[in-house]
């Protein structure tokens, strides 16, 4: 209860501060720990990390109005009961798509080149663990992502600390098709805090292909994960 007043509290102190300037946010501030949230409950990553996707590219878009996207509102407006999200969807006058990996090392440099075309960062799931997050980052050759999991550390984190979803075990992302505005300053990635991963039953729907579930959980396996 405490640390979800402190979110609210970081969310208002940082609404304000953006609040005297138009237009884009900078990366400073779609980083912000205030930004990112947890699900609220086992099944919901894929939706949490929707909505943190989705807060980003409305901060950079200058929507003054971000922190009203929740996991809550993204349920109604586009969340399929029983089967999750859909491939193509809209939130105001955002699109999202979906798009499958091509498995295994070969996710690298197709996530690297996402990444540098998507400032808000892409909600990226790897079906056989099952996990999905927010990959946020990369530089200086480390990937950092926002994990929903109440097992994963708060705000950005390197993607070695995210429960089970990694860059080789990936089989699918979901990013904003619309228009997103570039940042106005390069980017900061926070300093992160060590995090433990513990078991969890966190699942999602829509899962891979046949042919593509041994590649998909190479790391699943070495992680000793279960679903």
């Amino acid at each position: 209860m405490q640390k979800r007043l402190m979110s609210i509290i970081l969310a208002v102190m940082l609404l304000a501060a953006m609040a005297t300037t138009a237009g884009a946010a900078t990366y400073e501030e779609i980083n912000q720990d205030a930004v990112f949230v947890k699900q609220s409950q086992r099944g919901t990553c894929t939706l949490a990390s929707t909505a943190m996707m989705l807060r980003r590219a409305a901060m950079l878009n200058g929507d003054e109005n971000w922190a009203a996207i929740t996991e809550a509102s993204c349920r109604s407006a586009f969340w399929l009961a029983g089967r999750g999200l859909p491939y193509h969807f809209t939130y105001g006058t955002m699109t999202v798509d979906h798009a499958r990996l091509p498995g295994g090392q070969a996710n690298r440099q197709v996530l690297i080149d996402l990444l540098a075309e998507h400032p808000e960062g892409i909600m990226l799931h790897a079906a056989c663990v099952p996990h999905g997050i927010l990959l946020t980052e990369y530089k200086d050759g480390q990937f950092y992502c926002a994990d929903p999991s109440e097992f994963a550390g708060t705000g950005i984190i390197p993607i070695e600390q995210a429960w089970g979803t990694r860059i080789e075990n990936s089989n699918a992302y979901w990013y904003v098709s619309s228009e997103v505005t570039d940042p106005t300053q390069a980017p900061v990635v926070p300093e992160a805090s060590a995090a433990s991963i513990h078991p969890d039953t966190t699942t999602l729907l829509t899962g891979p292909k046949a042919d593509e579930e041994e590649t998909a959980c190479l790391i699943g396996q070495a992680l000793g994960v279960h679903a």
